[in-house]
């Protein structure tokens, strides 16, 4: 393998690198797409919806469950729906909208990359991008937030192209605008104000209220303006005060006007999310900052005199016309912290906006430490600490498929997912030796993208038991539109949703069940075999389909030592249950 890396990298020009590079990202982020888990609950509002815009040729009011959905503007509805009239109905065409924008992403982030810097920075961010599990999970997800994120990047592109050219750009100044406004209506309000507040800010810093005034934000708000309000008109036309009530209630008084407490959470998915790179991501900071310098000082009473000013230095050189770049994407990932944090509403994909500035300035240290020959105090502790997460997640991916297997038939090809980390632990460690920064870099992204990819199309769907898939699949099949409903299942419903596409009703009391199935029409319910011979044996239901379920809060220390111990006795019927569809005709 290093072998195989080593002849890339010598025989390969940069742009053939990122060129092949986007090739195996697509390949890795459409692999297996319909694969489930992971998914979303919300990837079933997008699905259900945009299905019933195709099917009813509405394409101005989303419909889920029979209902209204105002929650999101009509842009990305408008792309999935694209989607289904090209390659027809289903999760994978659904979830093929964030697929593509996932990486037109990667390859705009080169051309923006390169842009702000010289040298191999651009090439090792858009490395480091797509092995961030951030980018490459919300890529899979029929979801708004990987389209918008695109746009946010986009504007800041043609912010940056300005800026270089001292606003003398009237087409990029329109074209900044025009992102900004195509983003909103994608997923609304953050698309406009993620960049314009990173802009101010950067501005401001930089060149003053002057800056500012060369924005041409007149013209910006007709363009805005052009795009956003026809749509917004006409829904206020069509449905009055429904929709303004909505806007007014759910969208902004709801979301600005809560109790929920403020916390660090955002502070933490920067973190969880962005492993092993973070490791990396704090070692620039701590550079950047001067918390510690690139010379060793002489004991460490000196050092800890020395950091106060090293941190007064290293501010002031933080806004010196070279390290302007630096500053902006440190300002654009402040921004996304402090937004969200505000807001309060804790979800880890609204940091996405924010990872390709992270991608960037890790990009950065990389590159900066290899110009030095690798002597930074401090890179061998994220080293070392991203060779044993390697290590760690390949010994216990291992153990884990062996714990599986004993359970049921875990496929050979399995075990090549801790193969791959174990492999990449090493490799990490050899280019360190050997001052290899690119290729530690690329060894690190290409065996996160695979793992990434084989996990989510591969491991996960085969190893959670999840029957939706199962009937969902017969459902397709047999092209049933009948009414389908799920009996006490929880999220069960909205899988079941998100594979058909279809409508799925939750019902929790029996009554509920008698009164779907005397309906003068064939229904579906899935439910629990327990629940089916305890309570609804008697009743006109046949079953069409079974499979089986993992039982909640039994796979714990004790019952793994049994299944380990007691391979062949122990079986699978003490984790699991029998799930049936279930028809009354």
């Amino acid at each position: 393998m290093l072998t195989f890396l080593q002849d890339i990298f010598s025989k390969l020009t940069e742009k053939q690198l990122v060129f092949f590079w986007l090739i195996f990202c697509c390949f890795a982020l459409t692999y297996k797409l319909g694969g489930v888990p992971p998914y979303h609950s919300d990837e079933n509002y997008y699905v259900e919806s945009t299905r019933n815009m195709v099917e009813s040729g509405d394409y101005l009011t989303p419909i889920y469950r029979d209902k209204k959905r105002f929650a999101k503007p009509i842009l990305y509805y408008w792309l999935m729906s694209a989607s289904y009239k090209v390659f027809g109905v289903s999760l994978v065409s659904a979830r093929l909208t964030s697929a593509f924008f996932g990486s037109l992403t990667i390859g705009l982030l080169y051309l923006f990359a390169s842009r702000l810097f010289v040298g191999r920075i651009a090439l090792y961010s858009v490395l480091i991008l797509p092995a961030t599990y951030l980018h490459f999970q919300i890529s899979r997800w029929a979801t708004t937030d990987i389209v918008m994120s695109f746009f946010v990047l986009l504007a800041f592109y043609y912010f940056v192209r300005m800026y270089q050219s001292d606003f003398k750009g009237k087409m990029d100044a329109c074209l900044f605008y025009l992102a900004m406004a195509f983003g909103f209506m994608t997923k609304g309000p953050p698309a406009i104000i993620i960049p314009g507040v990173v802009v101010l800010i950067f501005l401001l810093t930089t060149r003053g209220w002057r800056g500012l005034s060369k924005m041409r934000i007149g013209q910006g708000l007709v363009i805005l303006s052009l795009v956003i309000v026809p749509w917004f008109a006409t829904m206020l036309l069509l449905h009055g005060d429904e929709f303004k009530n909505h806007i007014i209630g759910a969208e902004i008084k709801n979301r600005l006007v809560h109790d929920t407490p403020s916390s660090l959470y955002y502070f933490g998915v920067l973190f969880r999310y962005y492993l092993p790179w973070v490791l990396f991501f704090l070692a620039a900071v701590l550079h950047q900052s001067g918390v510690y310098g690139y010379s060793p000082v002489s004991g460490l009473s000196e050092y800890f005199r020395q950091i106060p000013k090293g941190l007064k230095t290293h501010f002031k050189l933080l806004f010196a016309r070279e390290n302007e770049s630096v500053l902006f994407c440190y300002i654009w990932i402040l921004v996304c912290l402090i937004l969200f944090t505000l807001v309060r509403t804790e979800h880890s994909r609204y940091m996405l906006p924010a990872s390709s500035a992270t991608s960037i300035l890790v990009a950065k240290f990389f590159a900066d430490m290899e110009k030095d020959g690798l002597n930074w105090p401090g890179y061998k502790v994220p080293v070392i600490l991203t060779s044993v997460v390697f290590f760690v997640i390949a010994i216990f991916s291992g153990v884990a498929l062996y714990v599986f297997d004993l359970i049921y038939h875990v496929p050979a090809h399995f075990f090549f997912l801790p193969a791959v980390f174990m492999v990449a632990g090493v490799s990490v460690f050899r280019f360190n030796k050997k001052r290899q920064c690119g290729k530690q870099v690329f060894v690190i992204s290409f065996s996160l993208v695979l793992a990434f990819s084989f996990l989510s199309g591969e491991v996960l769907p085969h190893v959670n038991r999840y029957p939706m898939k199962l009937f969902s699949e017969k459902i397709l099949l047999e092209k049933i539109s009948d009414p389908i409903a799920v009996y006490r299942l929880g999220n069960q419903r909205a899988r079941l949703g998100v594979l058909t596409g279809q409508t799925s009703l939750n019902l929790s009391q029996p009554g509920q069940i008698q009164q779907f199935i005397d309906a003068n029409e064939k229904v579906l319910i899935v439910m629990r075999e327990k629940d089916f011979r305890g309570n609804f044996s008697d009743a006109s239901l046949k079953v069409a389909a079974e499979d089986t379920i993992w039982l909640k809060g039994r796979i714990d220390g004790e019952r793994l030592k049994e299944l380990w111990e007691k391979a062949e006795s122990a079986g699978v019927s003490g984790l699991t249950e029998k799930i049936y569809l279930l028809s009354n005709r």
